[in-house]
């Protein structure tokens, strides 16, 4: 892969992730077989973290720490970043109801 095909193949991978059509994991499997073309064990190896741990990121089985994912997102070139979004605001007696608490 070229730098420009990379830097594509990059900012493709990037806009998946913003609007939701690959999570985090799917990100991770994508760097670590269409970018490098390495199994699992030699992903995980260079990443320092277990093969299961690899494992469960990429098939969405696991809540890791940041700090893991910045780790596994780093070779292919990404630093891991927050966007704040806007959602509804949640009046708290219906928060309170969802807590199964009283209101």
């Amino acid at each position: 892969m070229t730098p420009v095909e990379k830097l594509q193949w990059q900012q493709h991978l990037k806009d998946q992730l913003s609007s939701g059509e690959l999570t985090l994991g799917q990100a991770v499997q994508r760097i670590r077989t269409e970018l490098y073309q390495m199994t699992q064990a030699e992903y995980a190896r260079i990443c320092k973290v277990s093969e299961k741990t690899l494992r469960e990121v990429e098939k969405g089985k696991t809540d890791p720490r940041l700090s893991i994912i910045e780790g596994l997102l780093n070779p292919g070139g990404f630093a891991l970043g927050a966007r704040l979004k806007v959602n509804r605001v949640v009046p708290m007696a219906e928060l309170v109801k969802r807590a199964g608490g009283k209101s």
